[in-house]
């Protein structure tokens, strides 16, 4: 049920995602975007958590609201989260790889995007959790979807950018087969990225 009415968020945004691009499509412009990902997961039990490192790729629309001042930039993009843990001295990587749509709202203060709003994302992989001490694997440990809040800063230079921007989920990621050894868990991610407007 929850991954139905996900799917219908996720349904609902792109229409209105179609709709801004049919009334401002003259003026509407887009782009790629690609960069770093430092993620983490606020699971209460992984030992010796950290981050872990990944990337992001994807496109872009900057659609106008208000003039010059304010638009509305829908993205698409592939992003690989998740979280390090050490066990036995050796690092380890939890890979929680998602593919996000994001709606922020943008306000241009010169050569200066400060850009907030809300993200939906859908894990594409399903990824298992092995407890080491006890040797065994937890199946399918994580939901399918996360929800959040997106905010950053972009500064633009002729057609190219270069951002910086943190995204908090606001979902406890476990399934209730996990969540008794790693406990609750949010997604969140701080990403640099370059991009280019079209």
């Amino acid at each position: 049920m929850k991954t139905k009415k996900f799917n219908v968020f996720v349904l609902t945004l792109l229409v209105a995602m179609m709709g801004m691009h049919t009334v401002s499509q003259a003026q509407s412009k887009f782009g790629i975007r690609a960069g770093l990902n430092a993620s983490n997961v606020s699971f209460d039990n992984l030992p010796n958590r950290s981050e872990r490192f990944g990337y992001h790729l994807g496109v872009f629309a900057d659609v106008p609201v208000l003039s010059d001042f304010m638009s509305i930039q829908p993205e698409l993009s592939y992003s690989v989260k998740g979280a390090a843990f050490e066990h036995l001295n050796e690092r380890r990587k939890l890979n929680l790889q998602y593919v996000d749509f994001l709606l922020p709202v943008a306000f241009h203060l010169s050569s200066i995007d400060i850009q907030v709003g809300p993200f939906a994302s859908f894990l594409t992989t399903t990824p298992d959790y092995t407890v080491f001490d006890e040797n065994r694997v937890v199946i399918d440990a994580f939901k399918k979807y996360d929800v959040g809040l997106t905010a950053g800063l972009s500064y633009n230079f002729n057609n190219f950018l270069f951002g910086i921007r943190y995204n908090q989920g606001f979902v406890d990621v476990t399934k209730d087969n996990s969540r008794p050894l790693l406990g609750s868990g949010k997604n969140a991610v701080g990403q640099a990225s370059i991009g280019f407007r079209f």
